[in-house]
């Protein structure tokens, strides 16, 4: 067994004992193992681990010629034992799925692993598709009270007759087929079979998008690709491997009503959540792309129907969501804000203010170059004229394309964004290669901060800095929203649109098209950046209070994490009202040495 398979010894940094075990494909197919985190108690955790060992056997003695692999549903299940959950949720797959194909799937899972347990998240399918004879037989996955659940479902009116299979479950079987086999009435273009499956046409399509999307200056494939891979996996690990020929018109049809549905996906902690409105989007576009790609490819012979571009792709909103968004926009408050600055460091701060300010993401903040940057440096006569917008040495400017819409824009820095850039610039010029082209802002190690692990994973460097910051405001007992970096980005346009309005909020964020109404606008007009840049002036008027909780210099370093910065500003409070360096030593509870190093400070 080439694992690792001694006693688990001692807990990891973050208390947790740990256990390397069996094998997996990453997101560039190669082997890895998987580590699994098996909670902080040692008698839990040896517990878990002895299961996982079992799994693992099981999948050994399975693989005969071929080499063990966890794949996603047993690396899920594998995922649900190590965080402890006794009775692992299977959900039907796809959604669709019918109850006697559901109970009869979750029955052979149960019997591949009989040391654990599973419960089924739609038990009214799985009762319906379970029948009388295997509830007479106590055939069934689920384990302990089936009496209770066929009665509290008959009770409560929610599970019809049970199916009263004959002796051979084959009649079911017959039922089921038959139903497929009713002739549809859309037209269809004649595929002939070849005898390649679903998958097989995906794994053509990666491999497509592998040879389309490489980057030669990166001798990578894009973000963007790898992006589209990973969805392109997720629909795979969602839709069965059946033959191209038997996908016509109702089974597209039934695909894109899976997504339309918002299927529910397992969350950290075990539990099931419909996948998010934004994420249904790009599966079900995602899925669309791979259809036409199909139908063009020379590889497989499969045709899409003649009614394909009329199938239904919309995904609706449900009431509750639409009713949260209006009453809560995913911005950070004014208050937000001002904890975020007054407790961040200096590079914190830079993005920060590079997301408030130009409302940069973590790509455009790590793609930035220095010849992109114009400090103190007014813009040109044909640019203020363009622009009607008079600029003098004291404006300075960040001027760069968007990866997304290859949109060029420039932006009116504030002064303490300005600040901030000054001293960003007087490090880079210390590093190699401080050329206008090369990036601006590096990792300690002087990296790129998109730099992509070996794994293929893309950077987290800016949200994980961000999420720190959060949490050391929260360490200190304030309260803020938990919103990940990129509402920075929301935030800033939320503002340049309570200023100004749509059009120019659009033109601020780089949008392809920011008059919605009008897809010529960028033929026939310029781009009103000098509105943008009023309103810019406007913003940071109105974030004043947030510039104000950093009086002096905003790229000074932070004071020690081991005194909270409320006590800190305790400490200045009681000075500037005349306490004398024992007073407040006591006040605080500090030592006199700590207090006047703050005072001086």
């Amino acid at each position: 067994m080439a694992t690792r398979t001694g006693r688990l010894t001692r807990p990891d940094r973050s208390g947790q004992y740990a256990r390397q075990l069996g094998w997996k494909r990453n997101a560039k197919q190669q082997k890895v193992q998987h580590k699994f985190r098996l909670g902080s108690d040692r008698r839990t955790a040896e517990s878990r681990d002895e299961l996982l060992r079992k799994m693992w056997e099981r999948i050994e003695a399975e693989s005969d010629q071929q080499e063990p692999l966890w794949d996603e549903h047993t690396l899920e299940i594998a995922k649900a034992v190590a965080r402890g959950i006794d009775r692992i949720p299977l959900p039907p797959m796809p959604e669709d799925e019918p109850p006697i194909t559901y109970a009869k799937r979750l029955q052979a899972i149960q019997d591949r692993f009989p040391f654990l347990r599973f419960k089924p998240t739609e038990e009214q399918r799985y009762a319906q598709g379970i029948g009388e004879r295997a509830h007479q037989r106590k055939d069934i996955v689920l384990k302990g009270e089936p009496e209770d659940l066929f009665k509290m479902l008959q009770e409560q009116q929610l599970l019809a007759p049970p199916l009263r299979p004959s002796d051979s479950a084959e009649v079911l079987w017959y039922d089921y087929e038959s139903q497929l086999a009713k002739p549809s009435s859309h037209l269809t273009h004649q595929t002939r079979d070849d005898g390649a499956t679903l998958h097989q046409a995906m794994e053509g399509y990666t491999s497509w998008i592998r040879k389309h999307y490489f980057d030669l200056d990166l001798n990578d494939i894009s973000e963007h690709a790898y992006t589209k891979i990973g969805q392109v996996q997720t629909l795979k690990s969602r839709h069965d491997d059946v033959p191209l020929a038997k996908i016509d018109y109702n089974y597209i049809e039934g695909m894109y009503r899976f997504w339309r549905q918002r299927p529910f996906k397992s969350t950290r902690d075990g539990s099931q959540a419909r996948i998010s409105h934004s994420s249904i989007r790009h599966y079900i576009g995602e899925l669309h792309r791979f259809f036409k790609w199909l139908h063009r490819s020379s590889e497989f012979n499969w045709r899409k129907p003649e009614d394909f571009d009329d199938i239904d792709r919309r995904v609706p909103q449900d009431t509750e969501t639409v009713k949260q968004r209006i009453r809560n926009v995913d911005t950070f408050r004014l208050e937000e804000l001002q904890l975020l600055n007054r407790y961040a460091t200096p590079i914190e701060r830079l993005y920060l203010l590079l997301g408030l300010n130009c409302g940069f993401g973590a790509k455009e903040i790590a793609t930035l170059t220095i010849g992109e940057v114009f400090l103190h440096q007014a813009l040109s006569a044909e640019e203020q004229e363009i622009f009607d917008f008079p600029s003098s040495t004291a404006d300075s400017f960040v001027s760069l394309v968007r990866n997304k819409t290859t949109i060029v824009g420039k932006y009116l820095l504030f002064q303490q964004t300005t600040q901030m850039l000054e001293w960003c610039l007087a490090r880079r010029l210390k590093l190699p290669t401080p050329a206008p082209e090369e990036r601006l802002i590096l990792t300690s190690k002087g990296k790129p901060l998109d730099q992509r692990s070996p794994n293929g994973n893309p950077s987290r460097q800016i949200p994980n800095t961000f999420a720190r910051l959060k949490k050391r405001i929260r360490d200190d007992h304030n309260q803020i929203s938990d919103l990940p970096f990129k509402c920075l980005r929301k935030t800033a346009g939320d503002l340049i649109r309570r200023f100004s309005d749509g059009e120019v909020a659009g033109v601020f964020l780089l949008h392809g098209q920011p008059v919605k109404a009008d897809k010529l606008s960028d033929v026939y007009t310029n781009r009103p950046f000098g509105k943008v840049y009023q309103a810019i002036r406007q913003v940071e008027a109105f974030l004043q209070p947030v510039f104000d909780e950093i009086p002096g210099d905003p790229t000074a370093r932070q004071p020690q994490a081991y005194t909270r910065r409320k006590l800190i500003d305790r400490i200045q409070e009681l000075h500037q009202q005349g306490a004398s360096i024992r007073e407040i030593a006591e006040a605080t509870g500090k030592s006199r040495m700590t207090v006047h190093r703050h005072i001086h400070k």
